[in-house]
C-alpha cells in the first residue's frame, strides 16, 4: 500500500472535501474495503485524530462519499416532456456515478439524507406525478431509477469496480476462460457471448441503452397515452 501525499501537508489542505476526494480515489483503485479513517490519515501524513475534526468515523466518511454523487447535479430540464425529463435525471445520475464507480453503491442509501439527493427525488416525483403516475407508481419509478443507475455503473462489463485495479484483468480473464470452457452442447450462447459479457466495447452505448430501456419501461407502465 503506497501513500500519495508526503507527510507534510499544510493544515489548510486538511478538509472534509479533501478527505472525501481521497477516499473516492482509493475506492476506485483499490476497492471500498481499502477505505478507512486510518488509511486516509496516512495518505495525508497525519494521525487519525486529526481527521476527527472533520469526519468522526468510517461510517460518516462512507456517508459523505455517497452524498458527493448528488452534489452539483443540474435541475431537471423545464418542459412538458416527462420522458425526456426522466431520461435526463437518470443520465445525470449515471454520469455522476461513473466518476467514481468504486463507491457508486454508496449513493442509493444517501438519496434521502442529503439536500441534493432530496432535491433530485422531489423533482423526479413532481415530473412523474404531472405525467399521470399515481403516488405509488411515481415512488416506484423514482426508486427504480436510482437502482438502475447504480446497477448500470457497478455491473459494467469489464469494469469490476469492487476489485483493486491491478487484479481486474486477471479476474476478467478467469471469468472469460470459465465461460469458454463450458459445454458447447449445453451452453452454446454463453460461449458465443463470453467476450461481450466480460468486456464492453462501446461503454457510452452500454449506458445509453440501459437508460433508454429503463425509460421505455416506465413509459409502457403509464400506458399508450404516455
Amino acid at each position: 500500500m503506497s501513500t500519495v501525499i508526503a507527510p507534510s501537508v499544510p493544515r489548510a489542505e486538511l478538509s472534509r472535501d479533501a478527505f472525501v476526494d481521497r477516499a473516492l480515489a482509493i475506492a476506485d483503485t483499490e476497492g471500498i474495503a481499502a477505505v478507512t479513517v486510518r488509511r486516509i490519515a496516512q495518505e495525508f501524513g497525519v494521525t487519525p485524530m486529526a481527521l476527527y475534526w472533520h469526519i468522526r468515523s468510517k461510517e460518516e466518511l462512507l456517508d459523505a462519499m455517497g452524498d458527493r454523487f448528488f452534489a452539483g447535479l443540474e435541475p431537471l430540464p423545464v418542459g412538458d416532456d416527462w420522458v425526456e425529463q426522466l431520461r435526463a435525471a437518470v443520465a445525470a445520475l449515471v454520469a455522476s456515478l461513473r466518476r467514481h464507480p468504486g463507491a457508486a453503491h454508496l449513493a442509493a442509501p444517501r438519496v434521502m439524507y442529503c439536500d441534493a439527493g432530496r432535491d433530485l427525488a422531489e423533482q423526479t416525483l413532481a415530473t412523474l406525478r404531472a405525467a399521470g403516475f399515481s403516488v405509488a407508481q411515481a415512488a416506484d419509478v423514482a426508486r427504480h431509477a436510482m437502482q438502475t443507475a447504480v446497477m448500470l455503473v457497478t455491473n459494467e462489463a469489464g469494469a469490476e469496480p469492487h476489485v483493486a485495479a491491478e487484479m481486474r484483468q486477471a479476474l476478467l480473464d478467469t471469468k472469460r476462460s470459465a465461460l469458454k470452457a463450458l459445454s458447447a452442447d449445453r451452453y452454446p450462447h454463453l460461449i458465443e457471448a463470453a467476450d461481450a459479457m466480460t468486456d464492453c466495447e462501446d461503454v457510452d452505448g452500454y449506458y445509453d441503452f440501459g437508460v433508454d430501456m429503463f425509460v421505455a419501461g416506465a413509459r409502457a407502465t403509464l400506458g399508450p397515452t404516455a
